[in-house]
């Protein structure tokens, strides 16, 4: 099945499109929102909020762009959103920013990942956006230079520049946390840029 095809479907309301189109990438979509969004945003309702995007603004999608580029240029979108959103509601005192939750039993090797995961998304929270953006998509889930310039829509160039800087500061900000540099607990170690083949 194609991009096409299952845009086809969302657009005519066919469920299995629905249910494909959360099945194929709502991993990937939470992941983004986990790494990009921050712990002041609730991942798994910002991840429904692009999903509730997506499939309403289906009409939209040209094919100009895999739909993978294309539901990463909706989670962007939202995470900035709700990014803004929860910085005016702190800034006039409307809310708190919440603890992230665990999931399990609060084991002793769990109580220490889950700090590890806490120190990690603090260390991308220091990065700028754009570092933030690359470092994700290229070391932690290790996309081509090419990939990672059509998905953010800037030069390739571009991308080994925000890397280099978003290594740098990520590599400051886990060693200010007590994490050795080029540690990703969750995924393993961070991996170079890949070129393209």
């Amino acid at each position: 099945m194609t991009d096409r095809d299952l845009i086809a479907g969302l657009r005519a309301g066919e469920l299995w499109a629905v249910d494909r189109l959360y099945r194929d990438n709502a991993p990937r979509v939470l992941g983004w929102c986990i790494r990009l969004g921050g712990p002041s945003l609730d991942p798994e309702d910002l991840a429904q909020q692009v999903f509730e995007t997506a499939i309403t603004s289906c009409g939209r999608f040209r094919g100009d762009s895999s739909l993978s580029t294309w539901l990463f240029g909706i989670t962007r979108n939202s995470i900035r959103n709700a990014r803004r959103r929860a910085a005016l509601r702190r800034f006039v005192g409307m809310d708190a920013i919440p603890e992230p939750r665990d999931r399990g039993p609060d084991t002793e090797g769990r109580a220490v990942q889950n700090e590890r995961r806490r120190a990690v998304q603090a260390a991308l929270e220091d990065l700028k956006t754009a570092q933030r953006e690359v470092l994700v998509l290229a070391d932690l889930e290790g996309r081509t230079a090419p990939e990672v310039a059509a998905m953010l829509g800037i030069p390739a160039g571009t991308v080994y520049s925000r890397l280099h800087h978003a290594r740098r500061a990520f590599a400051t900000a886990l060693e200010a946390r007590g994490l050795p540099a080029g540690e990703e607990p969750e995924e393993g170690t961070v991996i170079p840029l890949r070129r393209a083949p």
